[in-house]
This record gives structure tokens, C-alpha cells and sequence, in this order.
């Protein structure tokens, strides 16, 4: 015959369990040595000889009676045995509803109304039913619980659909470090069944996490519950977590002996709800439960001075989401403490507490009875969301109760605005209550006048901390707050200020906090969120929103609630009065020329400044986002190079993204405006620029410094002398740090007529102004006259003044042989009028030949330039450049150019200057 058994070579390992606050202590577990497997469904079936390590019948298989008999027979260690179902088995377990030994593994009560229990587990093992496995009894002729778990070191894995016609799993008083993980029970085909767990006095370390609940009967609200807590002696309870838990009971559905559907009982029962059930550790965490109609969710008392003996509570990061409880009044809030002393540290937190359309008044509530007014209580109630509630937390005779940071949707009862009633009314329709002897009643901060967006804080401004996680950017705002005068306890010593905002009169948006105040009047900034902010609905999400996304506008009401900064806990005042916030959080742009920008200028960095109106996320100002435009001017050397571009942009430091450098660069003479086109560039708040940068004058006009000493002249091609010209920087251009280094290019006509330059790397020497001559020369040869050639060059240097510039081309002009010009030079004293040559020669007295002049003696110099080509070679002559040897004549001796000289005629330049030391007429010095 099979066994059904695998032995397993054993190996040490470790499991912890931590649930919310509590950390439920675990076995410590080792590989499982046994292994039972489960060949049957069939209810009836005991095992052969229990504690021989085989799961056995006496038909030859093994039901989970069997396995559940072997393994309490085996007492292994933690971890040794492990109950599994075999592959390919599922179905359902039929219970025999005749309490009997021979049916029932637990024929004594298990609990108040369970008479006894189908399967019991007094040993430590691990069933794992593979969720392929489930009980469903098809009478409720006896009240019976499905498994009784009266040991410790249980684990128990992916039950599905376990149900009894009363309890599913009873926690016995025996019970110590039991887990069940993973599954789902729903009631379908009948209402039998009222309980899913019960908890008895004694049990310890029980968590239930990651499951599914859906139904169960609700005879009455001592005697059903998805968990209840059933205590006959005062042994506690302890360190009981429910975590990650989803309750969703239908909307209607029918709940009888053949269908379940509609079935809905308490989340939580306490029998009694009293003294007697003595509670020490209580975690319900991050679950989800709704439609919770009807019934209750959290009422640990039974009247307004009798409950349940409850320490250290935690109730955190769960959704309770359209209910409507089971009455109405003090003590059918949704969390209703126990009247009295709670010990330890409890906590509500993080839970979205959202009431249906009608249902009980209170979300939370609790009367301390013998508090004083400056007990700390040991419960704080904080960074909840409330919605549809009448009174959302109700105090009374708490002591010293931290409450703050909670949040309230628009169904909340609240004061009208502009609330003032909201600070220090008791009972009614409030956010907060502060009932007697409630957190001294103290008297809150409240805004003094209308808050508004703004650029960056006040000098004098505290800033508010956010709460990490608003959905989009944030949009600074301000407000004037004062300490009261007058009215309730005044708050004394340093206190927090929490600010919130709200469309109406609540408070759906916490915005932060600012601790530390100690001054009588104060300003503090906050951030509000832009665009719609999720908020948990009755049934369906909703949102909030302070600033639209689309537009940037600003609207709703803005309120304080103050917190005195004594420990261990917190002084929380009920809610202030609100005051309006308005504003805009798109920012508008000014673009200009920045301070000290030289326009015209030859330095080739342009600066503009950009300016807005509200912090700009300096991710999005790129040089990408500058549109450039760049017109030619009268300098301009070639306006298809001029290539406009932004270099850089950058914050400038202190101003928290309101300014920003840019620089821009062309490569020619430009004028130059820079602008940035609307939705271009975001705001810290992740709203775009509303409209195009506004400007006075953001143009700025760029002069290129590089110019040639002669740009056209005529070359005759074998001539051994040749032409010369230079790069020069015009009269205030920057002085060079590094060297400016030109590469020139001849081009195809100068290359096939022999063109040669002294030097194609012509350089400007660090502080420099001008290159050395460059001699231009062409190979003899016939040429047809006028042979216009270019030379042109581009340069490159450390220095950014100059690298990349535009250089001038020079264009010589060749010739086969000299087209024959004459240049007569004539020296002029006692000139009165220099202003033409005409009026030189008439207002002056011609100096003779060999003539002495007198030192220091202002001079004139006529130069008459006749065309005299002919025959072949005749032209019409261009771009003629008069140059003398001596370089102080003119400028650095060119005395003057003649953009055209016909055959034949002779046109004039001149050019003054004073003798030195001895000058002769002839020989201007000796």
C-alpha cells in the first residue's frame, strides 16, 4: 500500500513576520522532515496510527483529517511537518454535522457559540491547501467552527473558501505564533456561516495577511464579525495584525440558507465589549474594505464608560470606503475607542475614512473619561483623509492627543466659511473636536489676511516642509498668520503651524508644516500643488485642485491648525478660520540685454538676461529654447556665415531660478535679438511660460573686428616686388590672449596664374593688434587684364573673441603689364583748409623742391593719380589704394583709395602731417 509520506533531510532557516507596528514573533523554522499529502476530499477518514509519520485510512488514502491527527501525534519541531495537497486534487470538503468524535476532531466549545471544532491543530506544522481545497457545511443544524487551532508555531498557506456554520478558524487560548497568508473566503452558497476568525483570551502573535473576505452572516453585533474577539477570563490578547486584507462586500445580493452573496456582517467584533477583553497589540494594516453597510468597523466600546481594555493600537494605511456603519451618535463612529486609559503608543494613520451618501455621523471618536487636559494620552490620529462624515474626530476628555495632518473632503461637516466657528466650537458639525479636557481646548493660530502666489519667500518668511508626493510641480504661495489674543487657552512656548488648503471650507490638501514659531505674528510660505490631486471617493476616486494645470490659476481658501510642541506629545488646536489664496502660477518672461552689455560691441559674448515672474526649473531653459534673429549690417562681410547661436544659459546664483544668463555668439557683424516663443520653458511648478518673453531692447549689434589694410588691388603677374596687405583689428577691439592664427586659401584662377602669398599663416601675437605684411605676388605670364583672383582665410584661436571668426577675403586684380599709373606728389604749407585736396592746393603755398621746412611745421601732401594705360592694356582702372612709404602719413600710410579711375583722367587724395627734426619739401625728413 502507498504511504503517504516523503521524508525530507532537515536544514535551518529562519521566518519573521512584521505587520504594521507589531512584529509577530515567528518559529523559527527548519526544513520540513515530513511531508503529508492530502489524497482525498472526503471529510470522514482517521488516520491508522497516529505519530508513525504516515497519513493513512483505513480505505488507503489520506484526508486532511488524517494528516491533521498524524501531525498532532508527530509534535514536531516548527517547520518539521508540512500538510499538502496532492497534484490534481481540488474540490470541496463536505462537514457530517453530528458533533461526534468520530466526526469532529473537537466535540468541547471552542468558543462562545462554537460547539466544537471539524479539524483541530495542537501541534506545530504548516498546512498549505494550495487553495485547491475548501469547506462549505450544508446545514447549520450544529454551530461549529472549522479548525480550531489550539498550539503553537502554525502556519497556515492559501485557504480558500473555508467555511463552517459558524466560525472559520478559531485562535484558541493556546494559540501562540500562528500565521495565515494568502486566499479567499466569500459566502455563496448559503448564509451559515458568521465568523471568519475568533480570537480567544490568551492567544498571542496571530497575524492573517494577504486575503480576501466577502459575506458572512450578521446574526447580531455581539455575536458575528469577520474578526472577532472572544474573551470569557481576562487573559489578553496580544500582538494581533491583520494586514494587506480585502473586504468587499457586494451592494445588495441575497443572504439566506441558499445564497451568501448578500451577506455582510462587523469588520471587527469584541464579545463582551468590555473590560473582560483585554487587548495588548492590535494592528490593522494597509487593507482594503467597502460597502461595509450596516455593520461596524472599529467599536472597541459598548457604552459611553464600559469597553474593551485596548493598548497599543495601530490602525494605519487602510481604505474604508463606503460605509455606513450601524448607527448613529457618539458611540457608532467608524473607529470608536474604548472609554478611558489607553496604554502603550496607538496610532491611526494613513487610513482613508470615506462614509456613502448617509450612514453614521463620527469617523473617528473617543472619550478619555479621566484624562486631565495635560495627561499625553498615547494616541495620535494623524495624516488621515475623512470624507462624509458629520463630526470627522471627536474628542473628549482625552488629554493630550496629537491630531494632525489629517485631511477632509468636501462632504465633511465643517463650519461655513469664513469658519471662524470652526476654531473653538464643541460638538456640531467639526474637522476637529476638542472636547473637555481635549488637548487643553488651546486656541489656534489663524491667517490674518488673504494669502497670494509669489515669486520667492518674504526675507522674513518661514517655509512650510511639504508632504512628499503631490502629483505635477508645486506654485509658492504666502500668508500672514498671528497667535489669538484672546478666547481659549492661549498657546504658550514654541508651536507647529499645519497648513492646509480647501475649495470650500475643509481642508482636502495638507500643505505642509513650519515648527519652531515663537513670535506673535509670522509669514510662511507653502507650496501648492498644480493640477488635480487624487483624493479616495465612496465609490469612485475624486480630486482636488488649488492650481490649474492648464491655466495657472490659483483658487480656493487656505487655514492653519496649531500644534503646542510639548512631548512626548503634541498639543493639537481644532481647525482656524480660512482667508482666500489667489494668484497665477505660469510664469511670464522678460528678455533684455543684461547690465553692462556694450551695444555696439566687438566682444563676441552677447549677454541678455532672462527674467520670470515665478522660479523656472532650469532643466527646461536650454539654449535650445532661445530663438535668434540675426540681421546683416553695413560691416557685415558675408550674411550667409553670420550663424547665430546661444552658447550657454545659466541661473544666476541667488536669484532660485528668476534669472538667467545667456550669452550668444555670431561669427560676422550682426545685429542680433534674442526671444523665446510661449509654452517654451517650465516653471518649478510644471506650467509652461504663458506667452512669448516680452523685451524693450534685447538687440544687440555685434561689429567683427578682423578688417584687411587693403582688401582690392591690381597685381602685375612676374613683378619681383608684389603687393602687400595685412589682418588688423579695428580701433577698440579686444587685445588677443592667445594667438590669432589665419589660414589662407588662394583661389582656382589665383592658383593657375601663379598667385603666392610670403606667408599663408599670417598671425596676431598676444596682445597684438595686426599681423606682419603678407606679400602677394603672381608668376609671369599673360593675363587678360582686370583677372580678378581671392584670397581667403579663416582663423582660429584660445581666444573666444576671435576663434571662428569671418576674416575679409582680398581680391588682387591681375595684369600682364603695368596699366601705367602716374603719381605726382606735391607738398603744401600755411594750409587754412586740409578738408579736400581741391582745398589744399588752393588755400596753401606749394613747397618747392629741395625747400627747408621748419620743425614741427604743418605740411600737405597732393597726390594727383592719372590713368595712363594704352594700346593692349588699356582700362578703365578700380579700387586704386594710394599708399606712401611713410606710415604716419594717412592711415599707417595708405593716404586713400579711388574706386574707379577712368582712361586718361586723374583724380586726387591728400594727406597732412607735421615735419620732424630738419624735413625737406622733397623728402618730408632727413
Amino acid at each position: 500500500m502507498a504511504r503517504r509520506v516523503r521524508l525530507v533531510a532537515a536544514v535551518t532557516a529562519g521566518l519573521g513576520m512584521i505587520a504594521g507596528a507589531l512584529v509577530v514573533a515567528a518559529p523559527a523554522m527548519s526544513a520540513p522532515s515530513h511531508e503529508l499529502v492530502i489524497t482525498s476530499t472526503a471529510f470522514s477518514g482517521i488516520d491508522q496510527t497516529p505519530g508513525d509519520g504516515v497519513c493513512l485510512t483505513a480505505t488507503g488514502t489520506c484526508t486532511l483529517r488524517a494528516a491533521l491527527e498524524e501531525s498532532n501525534a508527530l509534535k514536531g519541531a516548527p517547520g518539521d511537518v508540512v500538510i499538502t495537497v496532492q497534484p490534481g486534487l481540488s474540490g470541496t470538503i463536505r462537514p457530517v454535522m453530528t458533533r461526534s468524535a468520530a466526526n469532529w476532531m473537537q466535540t468541547a466549545a471552542v468558543s462562545t457559540w462554537d460547539d466544537g471544532a471539524f479539524y483541530r491543530i495542537t501541534a506545530p506544522v504548516t498546512v498549505d491547501l494550495d487553495n485547491r481545497l475548501s469547506i462549505v457545511p450544508t446545514s447549520e443544524s450544529v454551530e461549529g467552527a472549522a479548525f480550531e487551532i489550539a498550539g503553537t508555531d502554525v502556519v497556515l498557506k492559501n485557504f480558500t473558501n473555508i467555511l463552517s456554520s459558524g466560525t472559520s478558524i478559531v485562535m484558541g487560548e493556546q494559540a501562540k505564533r500562528v500565521s495565515l497568508t494568502g486566499g479567499s473566503t466569500v459566502t455563496r452558497e448559503n448564509y451559515f456561516p458568521e465568523r471568519f476568525v475568533v480570537y480567544r483570551q490568551g492567544a498571542s502573535d496571530i497575524s492573517v495577511s494577504d486575503y480576501s473576505l466577502q459575506g458572512f452572516f450578521h446574526e447580531s453585533q455581539q455575536t458575528s464579525g469577520l474578526f472577532l474577539f472572544n474573551a470569557t477570563t481576562t487573559a489578553p490578547m496580544k500582538n494581533i495584525t491583520i494586514s494587506r486584507v480585502q473586504v468587499n462586500y457586494t451592494s445588495g445580493g441575497t443572504c439566506n440558507g441558499s445564497d451568501g452573496s448578500g451577506c455582510r456582517t462587523n469588520l471587527t467584533t469584541f464579545s463582551p465589549r468590555d473590560s473582560n477583553v483585554v487587548l495588548d497589540g492590535f494592528s490593522f494594516t494597509d487593507s482594503v474594505v467597502k460597502n461595509l453597510n450596516g455593520a461596524t468597523g472599529f467599536k472597541f466600546s459598548n457604552s459611553n464608560t464600559t469597553g474593551v481594555k485596548l493598548s497599543n493600537l495601530t490602525i494605519s494605511g487602510n481604505q474604508f470606503l463606503n460605509s455606513t456603519g450601524d448607527g448613529s451618535g457618539d458611540e457608532y463612529a467608524f473607529i470608536t475607542l474604548p472609554p478611558g486609559t489607553l496604554s502603550g503608543e496607538n496610532r491611526i494613520s494613513r487610513n482613508h475614512i470615506v462614509r456613502a451618501a448617509s450612514g453614521q455621523s463620527i469617523a473617528i471618536r473617543w472619550d478619555g473619561l479621566t484624562r486631565s487636559g495635560t495627561v499625553p494620552s498615547g494616541l495620535s490620529i494623524t495624516d488621515n483623509f475623512i470624507d462624509g462624515y458629520d463630526s470627522s474626530i471627536r474628542l473628549s476628555r482625552s488629554g493630550l492627543t496629537t491630531v494632525s495632518g489629517n485631511t477632509f473632503g468636501t462632504r465633511s461637516g465643517s463650519q461655513g466659511r469664513p469658519a471662524t466657528g470652526e476654531e473653538t466650537a464643541d460638538g456640531g458639525a467639526l474637522l476637529v473636536d476638542n472636547g473637555t479636557d481635549s488637548n487643553l481646548t488651546v486656541a489656534t493660530w489663524f491667517p490674518t489676511a488673504n494669502a497670494s502666489v509669489v515669486a520667492a519667500p518674504s526675507s522674513a518668511a518661514l517655509v512650510a516642509t511639504p508632504r512628499a508626493g503631490f502629483t505635477g510641480g508645486t506654485c509658492l504661495a504666502e500668508v500672514a498668520v498671528q497667535k489669538p489674543v484672546s478666547g481659549q487657552n492661549i498657546p504658550t512656548g514654541p508651536v507647529s503651524l499645519d497648513l492646509y488648503w480647501t475649495a470650500d471650507r475643509t481642508a482636502e490638501i495638507y500643505l505642509g508644516r513650519v515648527t519652531g514659531v515663537t513670535a506673535a505674528t509670522a509669514s510662511v510660505a507653502f507650496s501648492l500643488p498644480v493640477g488635480p490631486q487624487a483624493l479616495a471617493g465612496a465609490t469612485t476616486p475624486t480630486s482636488a485642485q488649488a492650481v490649474n494645470a492648464t491655466t495657472g490659476d490659483v483658487s480656493g481658501f487656505v487655514r492653519v491648525q496649531t500644534h503646542g510642541e510639548t512631548t512626548p506629545q503634541l498639543t493639537s488646536s481644532q481647525f482656524s478660520r480660512t482667508v482666500a489664496v489667489a494668484g497665477n502660477c505660469r510664469p511670464t518672461l522678460a528678455l533684455e540685454q543684461a547690465a553692462g552689455q556694450n551695444d555696439p560691441t566687438m566682444s563676441r559674448d552677447l549677454r541678455y538676461l532672462l527674467t520670470s515672474s515665478l522660479p523656472l526649473d532650469p532643466a527646461t531653459v536650454t539654449p535650445d529654447d532661445l530663438v535668434l534673429n540675426a540681421t546683416a549690417t553695413a560691416d557685415t562681410i558675408d550674411a550667409a556665415r553670420i550663424n547665430p547661436r546661444v552658447v550657454s544659459v545659466t541661473p544666476v546664483a541667488g536669484k532660485n531660478g528668476l534669472q538667467f544668463e545667456v550669452v550668444a555668439r555670431v561669427d560676422d557683424s550682426a545685429a542680433v535679438s534674442a526671444g523665446i516663443v510661449a509654452g517654451r520653458v517650465t516653471s518649478t511648478s510644471g506650467l509652461t511660460n504663458t506667452a512669448a518673453a516680452s523685451s524693450v531692447d534685447a538687440r544687440i549689434t555685434f561689429v567683427n573686428p578682423l578688417q584687411v589694410t587693403a582688401s582690392r588691388f591690381t597685381l602685375v603677374t612676374g613683378e619681383k616686388k608684389g603687393k602687400t596687405y595685412a589682418v588688423m583689428l579695428r580701433a577698440g577691439a579686444p587685445v588677443p590672449t592667445s594667438p590669432v592664427t589665419f589660414s589662407s586659401q588662394i583661389d582656382a584662377v589665383g592658383l593657375e596664374y601663379g598667385v603666392q602669398l610670403s606667408t599663408a599663416a599670417p598671425v596676431i601675437a598676444p596682445g597684438g593688434r595686426a599681423t606682419e605684411s603678407i606679400v602677394v605676388k603672381a608668376s609671369a605670364g599673360d593675363v587678360r587684364a582686370n583677372t580678378k583672383t581671392t584670397i581667403a582665410a579663416t582663423v582660429a584661436s584660445g581666444d573666444g573673441n576671435y576663434d571662428g571668426l569671418v576674416v575679409p577675403s582680398v581680391n588682387p586684380f591681375l595684369f600682364s603689364t603695368d596699366p601705367t599709373i602716374d603719381i605726382e606728389k606735391r607738398a603744401f604749407a600755411a594750409v587754412t583748409d586740409s578738408s579736400t585736396p581741391a582745398a589744399i592746393e588752393q588755400t596753401g603755398t606749394p613747397v618747392l623742391t629741395g625747400a627747408r621746412l621748419v620743425d614741427g611745421q604743418a605740411v600737405c601732401f597732393v597726390y594727383t593719380v592719372t590713368n595712363r594705360s594704352a594700346d593692349d592694356w588699356v582700362t578703365n582702372l578700380h579700387d586704386i589704394l594710394v599708399t606712401d612709404s611713410d606710415l604716419r602719413l594717412g592711415t599707417g600710410g595708405l593716404i586713400g583709395s579711388i574706386p574707379q579711375l577712368p582712361i586718361g583722367e586723374s583724380k586726387k587724395v591728400a594727406a597732412c602731417g607735421t615735419i620732424v627734426s630738419n624735413g625737406t619739401a622733397d623728402g618730408w625728413r632727413r
